[in-house]
């Protein structure tokens, strides 16, 4: 069944810019925080170069290889489109090697693979009965441990006491996912008065944070959402399949930017109703169109292991295909895409359509779901910004504590421990970096780096924050972006085990990079 376009599908600008989290948000716990400044105005480029996948499969069910630019045809709102850019992928493509870094160098270059298909299962605890989860749990598992060699699968759980958890990440061991999902506690956590308790600001604000999770994969991303019922429920009015009265216009602004960064990052949903085969219902119909709104798809059966076998089979090859609107700028409206193939008897699975706006700033409520701040101990990665960093004695004590000016983005009170002084040098790609531009031309990139160092119990025992604001003449523009950044800031660590955590924010587009490694020190 077909349902309507809903009015929420996605962006496909490549390069819109993410928008700010609450300053509070990015901080060490018990950090004093203060307003960002809006005085710098900022110059936005967007790409008008918008991507998408096609999945190919024939008439039964099988990924088909070898077609070429020449065997498709695109279209927007009905009016063909030259087709920009054309690549074929497939889970078979060898990953480059990995790079050897230099001693006491670290990196979040690599904890990711570099490129999809991909696979991530979603666990959503909060909105799923205990036994149908336990159920769903069962057969998950089982594809997980037959899953086919080089499969990438990472695993979350989201839950309403522990809101978005990563319990496993990316591996092709299915049997080390598999103990993962084996290991999950199902039961409910719900408050008693849940009938007045909304799970949506939890379900958008986890989503925003496996979206920032997955930057650096390129290429094409799954999300399995493991679930009962209806997941987001938005139609083209802003309304689910059910809903009685008018659309909550808020919401439906929420789901736009959501899907929006969806698209840039290449991630399509794949709802698996735990309850397996079922009416239909406003809960099958919500799925069904969200999976055909961000290019996934859905099934109705009892025979998870199998569907989704069949689901990662065909996900795992296809085409991505590139355009440029035919419009200079954004224009707030939906445009519908069609791809068509010069053989018939085909199927193709691609999102078909758009709204062609720029995301708005992250609404206050999502912003207070998502508690775990980039910068706390044990927060899941954020790979927006990829840099290496490079730990080393230092000479010299690090600068005295001091509050940052008001013009950072997430103040915070720097602090220090006893013990030595040791340098951070982060190396940054600047072709990551958003800039502002005034009217003389001169250019300005601003940086918040941070440190934080934990102890074998978790407490923060040092921390450093200091913003950098980096000037870029018209004459310095092109060969700015030629040569990697180098930063460097100071602070005193003490001797014995330490978990270091590192952050690079870029304060104009809200971008943000994390890394966490183990540390040891010696006593002198």
């Amino acid at each position: 069944m077909r349902l309507p376009k809903p009015v929420i599908l996605l962006t496909l600008a490549l390069a819109r810019l993410l928008h700010a989290q609450d300053s509070t948000q990015l901080g060490f716990p018990g950090a004093d925080s203060q307003p960002a400044s809006t005085a710098v105005p900022t110059i936005q480029v967007y790409s008008r170069e918008t991507i998408f996948d096609v999945l190919v499969t024939d008439d039964k069910g099988q990924p088909v290889r070898g077609l070429t630019k020449s065997d498709f045809t695109v279209f927007e709102d009905n009016k063909p489109q030259p087709i920009r850019g054309f690549s074929e992928f497939d889970k078979a493509t060898p990953p480059p090697p990995a790079g050897v870094l230099p001693p006491d160098t670290f990196t979040n270059d690599n904890k990711l693979p570099t490129n999809g298909p991909v696979q991530i299962f979603l666990f959503d605890v909060q909105v799923t009965p205990p036994a149908i989860m336990q159920r769903g749990k069962h057969y998950i598992a089982d594809y997980l441990r037959t899953m086919p060699p080089g499969t990438q699968v990472a695993i979350f759980d989201l839950s309403t006491s522990k809101d978005l958890v990563l319990l496993q990440d990316f591996t092709t061991d299915g049997k080390a996912a598999a103990a993962a999902v084996d290991n999950l506690d199902v039961e409910w956590d719900r408050p008693p008065a849940y009938a007045r308790f909304s799970p949506t600001p939890i379900a958008i604000a986890g989503l925003n944070r496996i979206a920032d999770y997955v930057a650096a994969v390129h290429g094409r991303k799954n999300l399995f959402w493991v679930l009962s019922g209806m997941p987001l429920p938005i139609t083209r009015d802003g309304m689910s399949a059910c809903s009685v009265g008018p659309p909550d216009l808020l919401y439906v602004h929420r789901q736009m930017d959501l899907y929006d960064i969806f698209t840039r990052e290449q991630i399509s949903i794949y709802p698996i109703d735990t309850t397996g085969v079922h009416k239909l219902d406003c809960g099958s119909l919500t799925q069904e169109m969200l999976a055909e709104a961000t290019g996934g798809s859905t099934g109705n059966t009892n025979d998870f292991q199998t569907e989704i076998a069949k689901m990662v089979d065909q996900s795992n090859h296809g085409y991505t295909l590139s355009f440029v609107p035919p419009r200079e700028a954004l224009d707030g409206h939906y445009h519908t895409i069609t791809v068509k193939l010069s053989h018939p008897g085909l199927r193709l699975s691609y999102r078909e359509g758009y709204d062609d706006e720029q995301v708005a700033p992250r609404e206050k409520v999502v912003v207070e779901q998502m508690t775990q701040g980039p910068m706390r101990l044990g927060a899941i990665p954020a790979t927006q910004i990829l840099f290496d960093l490079h730990i080393e004695p230092s000479s010299s004590a690090a600068p005295p504590a001091v509050k940052p000016t008001s013009a950072s983005k997430a103040p915070r009170v720097a602090k220090h421990a006893q013990g030595a002084p040791y340098t951070a040098a982060f190396t940054i790609d600047p072709t990551q970096l958003a800039l502002t531009q005034n009217p003389d031309g001169i250019r300005t990139a601003s940086l918040e780096l941070d440190l934080g160092a934990f102890d074998t119990l978790g407490k923060l025992v040092s921390a450093r924050s200091q913003e950098f604001k980096l000037t870029v003449t018209p004459a310095q523009y092109n060969s700015f972006f030629r040569k990697p950044l180098h930063l460097t800031l100071a602070i005193d660590l003490p001797p014995g085990q330490l978990t270091l955590r590192a952050g690079v924010f870029d304060t104009v587009s809200n971008k943000a990079g994390t890394l966490e490694f183990p540390l040891t020190l010696p006593k002198k």
